[in-house]
């Protein structure tokens, strides 16, 4: 009987120590506090310079200089984001090049792709983030090229001259197609990626063009967004002008010269929200709605401001415990 008492008593005192480690020794962690910071990209010719200005929750935090001179800039043209794999990519006119680096400017740039000698740089760039896919303008070549984003492939010729190309400048990528302006003709077009048709004239240079650059497509209210820039001594402003991605919605002003566009050769579409990027007046970038309305100025004092680009990352919010 004792020897039963004994045993049972032991039995009780190993459960209550088993329930006594687990219950100290797994007490649960505290879950990551995760906030949302929106980083803004831009390149600036004049001072050689690719920047990037942080916000957290909305609220301006610091702008860095993330690659510059030291790092072989020299004329840095076109930027893209790449929020996956935390990357960005530019041109760079002056050594006629494609790079990619971290978009935290950490290390050096990668060489993707060079133009030959006798060529000029390229000058807009967009990424096609399914395929992997560069896609690039040279306006002084007239030319339209593409390429793997890691720089392991040849260099796909898409248009020339010779299927009337005259000065390809801004680019874009939407639902297959591929968008870009021609800024000597005064011309927008598309072609279907999938084929590679015929490509489709959407607004030719009587629909009221000035001088146009920078191509945007909203996915949101399925419309074209295109900077327009005046000849000197013209009796209108810069502007932003939105149409639709099939050409037949009858091109309309969104912003002006009284809204800060001055020169704006990029222009932007993240969700409801418009970007440009001025290469005068101050050259600020400027963010507004897609719908219209006072936009609010983003980054003054970019020297020569070309390329633009947004991107999102979910980071871990430092505890004040």
């Amino acid at each position: 009987m004792k020897k039963r008492k004994y045993l049972l008593s032991k039995h009780i005192a190993c459960s209550l120590l088993f329930f006594f480690l687990i219950g100290c020794g797994t007490e649960e962690e505290p879950m990551p506090n995760f906030t949302e910071q929106t980083y803004v990209f831009w390149t600036s010719l004049g001072d050689m310079k690719i920047m990037r200005a942080v916000y957290e929750e909305g609220q301006y935090l610091h702008i860095d200089t993330l690659y510059n001179m030291v790092k072989g800039l020299e004329g840095p043209s076109a930027i893209i984001a790449d929020a996956t794999n935390q990357l960005i990519y530019w041109t760079d006119f002056s050594t006629r090049q494609i790079l990619r680096g971290p978009w935290d400017g950490g290390g050096n740039p990668e060489l993707l792709y060079a133009a030959p000698y006798n060529s000029h740089g390229p000058v807009e760039l967009t990424l096609d983030f399914e395929t992997q896919l560069l896609y690039w303008t040279q306006p002084y070549d007239d030319l339209i090229l593409s390429a793997p984003a890691d720089g392991s492939g040849q260099v796909d010729t898409l248009f020339t001259s010779t299927d009337g190309l005259s000065g390809p400048w801004g680019i874009a990528l939407s639902a297959g197609y591929l968008y870009w302006v021609e800024f000597l003709d005064n011309e927008i077009w598309r072609v279907n990626l999938s084929d590679r048709g015929n490509p489709e004239l959407l607004y030719a240079g009587g629909s009221g063009f000035l001088r146009p650059f920078g191509v945007a497509i909203s996915e949101v209210t399925d419309e074209l967004f295109i900077t327009d820039n005046a000849l000197p001594g013209a009796a209108f402003s810069d502007r932003i002008l939105k149409g639709s991605p099939d050409g037949r919605k009858k091109l309309e002003i969104v912003y002006d010269g009284e809204d800060n566009v001055s020169n704006a050769y990029n222009v932007l579409v993240d969700g409801d929200d418009l970007y440009w990027h001025n290469q005068l007046n101050d050259g600020g970038i400027y963010k507004g709605s897609i719908y219209g309305g006072q936009p609010v100025q983003l980054v003054s004092s970019s020297n020569v401001g070309q390329g633009l680009a947004i991107a999102r990352s979910k980071i871990v919010k430092e505890s004040l415990f």
